[in-house]
């Protein structure tokens, strides 16, 4: 594997990504609206709703595997904005499986951990999907479009965090930036999730094509945490005070959309499969 398209090249993940890879493998951007360029990558306009270039880039560049990165995210905007974001999260994944079939060419796609309901936690990759949003929804419409059109393909549950661009911010950056201010910042104490660093995340992707895995598998650390005690660990690194950071509940916000409580998932297949332990999340948070 030598040449690797990022479909959603300006996405977080994305530019995460290229810092960690571009010294190992030909990276291009696969752009829609936004242009970036960064060093070491070669950057291609690809337009959403011209999937069939996506085919004539693919041979041009000789690409070995796509990673699709698009996605429309925001929880609120993806409810009052339904169409979008079923084209988008759902329709647009399943075009890329097509023409990665077509190709034979490797795909993986970036789903989420928030297609659950949050009564359970510790979710598997065989747990039933009760999304609660249209985002969720949304996700879970491309999972099943992309391995109907590509049974080869790996579908990657995760929720990550990272250093981002300015104009993309992580969640891991939101708090960082609030601390560096010494501005007191409120996360909710009873939303839980198993957050993975993307230079874990990027290991992991690497270690399941060295399987040729397919398929789909959850990334994510081992343990379970809330977003304050997330927090809080951030502090403890940047060494901060963890007064900065204020417990709420996710009912004190009335105007969000409604969101699982618990999104925490299983790693265990990954780890049988590859036979490979994913780094505890107090090692991941030294990449910070």
């Amino acid at each position: 594997m030598k040449n690797i398209l990022f479909y959603g090249g300006s996405s977080l993940l994305s530019n995460i990504l290229s810092q960690y890879w571009k010294e190992k493998f030909n990276l291009y951007l696969g752009l829609n609206r936004k242009w970036i360029e960064i060093p070491g990558t070669k950057s291609i306009q690809l337009n959403h709703n011209k999937i069939k270039d996506l085919e004539t880039i693919i041979r041009d560049n000789n690409i070995d595997l796509i990673i699709n990165l698009s996605g429309y995210t925001n929880v609120e905007n993806c409810e009052s904005n339904n169409d979008l974001a079923y084209y988008l999260n759902g329709y647009l994944p399943g075009e890329i499986s097509k023409v990665s079939s077509k190709l034979n060419k490797k795909l993986i796609h970036i789903s989420t951990d928030h297609i659950f309901n949050g009564n359970d936690k510790f979710y598997s990759e065989d747990s039933n999907p009760d999304p609660l949003n249209i985002y969720a929804k949304s996700k879970l419409f491309g999972e099943q479009e992309v391995l109907k059109h590509n049974q080869e393909a790996i579908i990657l549950r995760t929720n990550f965090f990272g250093n981002g661009p300015s104009y993309r911010p992580s969640f891991s950056d939101q708090i960082i930036s609030y601390l560096n201010i010494n501005k007191q910042i409120e996360l909710f104490d009873d939303v839980y999730y198993s957050p993975v660093h993307a230079h874990e995340l990027a290991n992991c992707i690497l270690n399941l094509l060295q399987i040729n895995a397919k398929g789909i598998f959850n990334i994510s650390a081992s343990e379970r945490i809330s977003k304050y005690e997330f927090g809080l660990m951030i502090a403890k690194y940047v060494n901060k005070s963890e007064d900065l950071i204020k417990p709420i509940k996710i009912s004190s916000k009335k105007e969000l959309v409604i969101r699982p409580k618990d999104m925490s998932l299983s790693n265990k297949k990954y780890e049988t499969l590859t036979k490979i332990k994913i780094d505890s999340l107090n090692n991941q948070l030294k990449h910070l």
